[in-house]
């Protein structure tokens, strides 16, 4: 997709994820051997066929991006699908085709073509699906997710992609499931896929009503703050080439996401991400200087977790005076 065309939704949901469809798990005529394949991606479920059962044929594709799950699943036959409390992960499900209702969290919805839902951990959610309905579905680990927000959040139910706030998300998303070098590359390089998984999460927060549900403790700098800020510094340092996300390294640093980013506010007057891009530059500086066969500027960028050339040579050019090339040919 070139930058200057317009996006266009192909299909009459409004979504086409090509790719997607390459990475099939399973096809199946068998009820129970459908439910325990899905339930080994997602988790133990009810599923009823509503009309009388002829052995439709269901299919799953799926694929992840860091701790985002992305799938279809269709049944090939009108199904109610029930989960009694959806586990550690947020939900969204909209249909590529066909229409269901649903009961999330005790509201009822419909849902078909750009107008899905989103439920959170620990929520009821029931489907009555059509027989034509296809489902594209995303998992949302809940501990990822709360590290790129900073806080324990819960989106609005209704989830309607026709928002215009929602169209950068959605182009993101529709972007990496048709374009073959973009996915490959996120499959290749931890770094991306967890730069693309910041991406999608950062757009939706933005897209997507949300509120946050519990207030973390905070940790002023009096009590201990400057030392998680140096523990915080040491784990990045140690793993600056490791596909780091918010949660591991307050983790490390022994305190809430929310208290580490306050605590770097006011020592370093940057945030943990920031810090942590500058020790991925000077990485990057480093095996630049002492180049091994085959070394390019792409392949080195794309290790150290910068999915953009442009914006990684404007940032190397800023911190050490001179390209990036140019430090390769010296």
């Amino acid at each position: 997709m070139l930058p200057s065309q317009t996006f266009r939704p192909a299909t009459p949901s409004g979504f086409e994820p090509a790719l997607l469809r390459a990475r099939r798990l399973f096809e199946s005529s068998d009820l129970e051997d459908t439910r325990e394949r899905i339930s080994r991606v997602m988790q133990p479920h009810g599923l009823q066929p509503i009309a009388r059962a002829h052995g439709g044929r269901a299919h799953m594709d799926y694929l992840c991006v860091g701790g985002i799950g992305i799938g279809t699943i269709a049944f090939g036959e009108a199904m109610r699908v029930d989960v009694e409390h959806v586990e550690d992960y947020h939900l969204l499900m909209f249909c590529l085709r066909g229409r269901a209702d649903t009961l999330v969290g005790g509201q009822a919805l419909q849902t078909h073509g750009l107008q899905g839902m989103a439920c959170a951990p620990g929520e009821r959610f029931v489907a009555a699906l059509s027989a034509d309905a296809e489902q594209l579905v995303l998992r949302l680990d809940r501990r990822m997710l709360e590290a790129h927000a900073g806080r324990p959040i819960r989106f609005d139910t209704a989830f309607d992609l026709r928002r215009p706030a929602l169209q950068a998300w959605l182009q993101q998303l529709h972007l990496l499931l048709n374009a073959e070098p973009m996915l490959a590359a996120v499959h290749a390089h931890p770094l991306v896929a967890l730069e693309m998984e910041r991406l999608l999460v950062q757009l939706l927060l933005a897209g997507q009503p949300w509120t946050e549900v519990a207030a973390a403790p905070m940790l002023r700098a009096g009590q201990g703050g400057r030392a998680c800020v140096r523990r915080a510094e040491a784990y990045m340092r140690e793993h600056a080439d490791a596909p780091l996300r918010m949660a591991d390294i307050a983790e490390a640093a022994g305190v809430p996401v929310r208290t580490l980013q306050e605590a770097f506010q006011q020592a370093r007057d940057c945030s943990p991400m920031q810090y942590l891009r500058e020790l991925r530059l000077d990485v990057a500086h480093r095996r630049l200087r002492e180049p091994q066969a085959g070394t390019t500027v792409a392949t080195v960028a794309l290790d150290c977790g910068f999915t953009h050339l442009g914006r990684f040579a404007q940032a190397y050019a800023q911190r050490f005076g001179e390209s990036p090339s140019a430090t390769l040919r010296g």
